[in-house]
């Protein structure tokens, strides 16, 4: 196989074994109708400069997309969304019960697609406990995320576990494919786990920014309508404990411009972490990551919101730095 192939065996493999699925093919083929950006496997792939098996990589980049897949048809379920990618969510279209097994198929197809490529069972083993602990981690910071309110204490702590256990998980996995695939020998997972997470967080952070590009729109967000914890509101709650921060980022300026500052200077100090981590990895990834941070994160960082070109002063309360997420390593084999 070329290089060149991996692309389209890629897109096999997702279709294969997305929609080999029996009773649930139809709902499978139309929500794999609609593909994503890729990016999670196209990041495994641009870090692999010496991958040692391409069909494994093709397969592997295959199982992080199904995973991806599922998770997004089972947030569709939680979060009550009607539209994915511009059609119908699988929830909305085939009922709850189908788009939850469905996801519940797709994190099987993940499994399988890398199952069936014949190489040593340690390096299986190695590939299926990583992914493993890697969609446990993201349904912890899904249920995480589902059980806080704003009431709950410190939501700035219970934001970036979330961010980094939901978003990171799968951003960090990749690199961490990538260190036992993509290169000429196995190489330590963690700081590619690390960095993948924090890049997570800082995705995340944009992610959350974006609607206030149009602040008069605000009334009609769906994570403001659903009372989603996002950065800004996090960050409401740090500079301003006693308001209600949903109300305070549509109805006070001051207020929403000083927690927009704080949630751009978590961004950085994200970015700034996985930069770290990054130089812990080979300089052919390296690179690749700081080209990811360029393109996707740092570009669309300064138009996120109307404010991005001007610097407020934060009061002390609100001018801290985001936590550090250095809790206890999960082991990864």
């Amino acid at each position: 196989m070329r290089i060149t192939d991996l692309g389209l065996t890629l897109e096999d493999a997702i279709h294969f074994y997305g929609e080999e699925a029996g009773a649930l093919t139809q709902a499978a083929s139309h929500h794999l109708a609609t593909p994503g950006k890729r990016t999670r496997s196209q990041l495994l792939f641009a870090a692999s400069s010496k991958p040692i098996n391409l069909e494994l990589l093709a397969h592997s980049g295959a199982a992080i997309e199904l995973i991806h897949e599922a998770s997004v048809v089972h947030d569709d379920i939680q979060d009550r969304t009607e539209y994915r990618r511009g059609e119908p969510s699988v929830w909305q279209k085939f009922g709850a019960n189908t788009a939850l097994l469905l996801g519940d198929h797709f994190v099987s197809a993940a499994f399988r697609a890398i199952a069936e490529v014949d190489v040593n069972s340690s390096m299986h083993a190695k590939l299926l406990i990583m992914m493993s602990q890697a969609i446990s981690r993201a349904a912890s910071g899904q249920h995480l995320q589902l059980s806080s309110t704003i009431q709950s204490a410190d939501l700035t702590k219970i934001y970036t576990e979330v961010a980094v256990s939901k978003t990171g998980a799968f951003i960090a996995l990749p690199l961490q494919f990538s260190n036992l695939i993509g290169h000429d020998q196995i190489l330590n997972t963690e700081p590619a786990r690390l960095c993948g997470e924090q890049l997570g967080l800082a995705y995340q952070i944009l992610d959350d920014l974006r609607p206030f590009a149009t602040p008069t729109t605000l009334v009609n967000d769906e994570d403001i309508i659903g009372k989603v914890i996002t950065a800004p509101v996090a960050a409401i709650k740090s500079i301003a404990p006693s308001e209600d921060p949903f109300k305070a980022l549509i109805r006070q300026t001051s207020h929403r411009d000083l927690a927009l500052d704080l949630c751009r200077i978590w961004q950085t100090q994200a970015i700034t972490r996985a930069v770290e981590y990054a130089a812990k990895l080979p300089a052919h990834t390296s690179a690749v990551i700081k080209k990811f941070i360029d393109e996707r994160l740092k570009n669309d960082a300064s138009m996120s919101t109307p404010n991005a070109a001007n610097t407020i002063q934060l009061p002390h309360r609100a001018n801290q730095r985001w936590p550090n997420n250095r809790t206890k390593s999960t082991k990864v084999i």
